[in-house]
């Protein structure tokens, strides 16, 4: 394998805390050929580089949809390489109607066990690594930038979200851009908003979720259509956490390229979700937003359960710490 000796795809593997003995013995593993993953075999550190790789590929790694390192080959990893398998024409034994199994939303999870068992041989590693370098290549990576990528790569491992401070010197600028582009297409919408939508939705740290049931409805609607193209409809993605079959209503070409959006677009596809209701859009041009106003925002973002979330309590107090943080500076 060469691309495994890249050192941008050595960082998609790995940690730079990760102790350099013990990744030597996965890389020496990992060129010898000898390793074949599946749900009973291989290491910890093994799984959870692999789980690393799949993600970087825009594969959920959890049989709830999450996007989650953890060392466990279970059934969501398992359907990850399936996937990865059945798109590249890597098998005969893993067709489209068991990656499309039939359940719901409260199912999704327990029937996943329909999808065979994949093995994660050296043929399709190698694949997997070229893929991933091809990507490195051409810039076609989750938030348009390779460190970026990278960043929220190492979080998802790390775990933990950033603080309201945090988020806005990491994105105060980006969302300064997003506002400034949908200026132009005549959405007006204050900072603190987005601000906001990202802490709550993300906690600044872009962790994607697939959802099967969606994946599901798609593929029986359209059994012709992409498979690739209907599974990153059924994401939702970004800092915003907007679901991939959304991608019209943001004006992206595609769910795709939603997922491949820098942070700056991510942000105007906010502003350009939110305007898609004429009373959110009202709402969330304003600066001085009432209590009924975060419900408004929370009912059109989070559904009509935003309540047992809490979700326009939440709203309102990131939208007012932000607040104090411009006064602040």
């Amino acid at each position: 394998m060469t691309a495994i000796d890249d050192p941008r795809v050595q960082r998609v593997l790995r940690l730079p805390e990760q102790d350099e003995a013990l990744w030597q013995s996965d890389l020496e593993r990992f060129q010898r050929g000898d390793l074949t993953l599946t749900r009973q075999s291989a290491g910890e550190a093994s799984i959870k580089a692999a789980q690393r790789l799949l993600i970087f590929l825009g594969y959920s790694t959890s049989s709830t949809g999450a996007f989650s390192i953890d060392g466990n080959f279970g059934r969501g990893t398992n359907r990850a390489v399936a996937q990865f398998q059945f798109e590249h024409g890597l098998t005969r034994s893993i067709t489209r109607d068991p990656l499309c199994y039939a359940c719901t939303w409260q199912t999704a999870s327990q029937n996943i066990v329909g999808i065979p068992n994949a093995k994660l041989t050296p043929p399709t590693l190698e694949r997997m690594l070229d893929e991933a370098l091809a990507m490195i290549e051409r810039n076609e990576v989750m938030c348009g930038d390779f460190e970026e990528a990278i960043f929220h790569l190492n979080a998802l491992h790390r775990g933990g979200l950033l603080s309201c401070k945090a988020i806005e010197t990491r994105y105060g600028a980006f969302v300064d851009q997003g506002i400034a582009g949908v200026e132009a297409e005549g959405i007006r919408i204050v900072r603190n908003w987005p601000l906001a939508i990202i802490k709550q939705e993300t906690g600044g740290i872009v962790r994607p979720r697939f959802e099967q049931h969606l994946l599901t409805r798609l593929s029986n609607g359209d059994r012709k259509g992409d498979f690739v193209d209907l599974r990153f409809r059924s994401m939702s993605m970004g800092v915003g956490q907007i679901l991939g079959d959304n991608f019209k209503r943001v004006r992206a070409p595609s769910a795709r390229r939603m997922y491949l959006s820098p942070i700056a677009e991510q942000v105007a596809q906010i502003a350009r979700f939110l305007a898609g209701s004429s009373a959110v859009a009202d709402v969330v041009s304003r600066s001085k937003p009432k209590e009924a106003d975060f419900r408004t925002v929370a009912r059109y973002y989070n559904g009509p359960g935003y309540e047992k979330h809490h979700y326009h309590e939440s709203l309102a107090t990131w939208f007012r710490e932000f607040d104090a943080i411009a006064a602040a500076a």
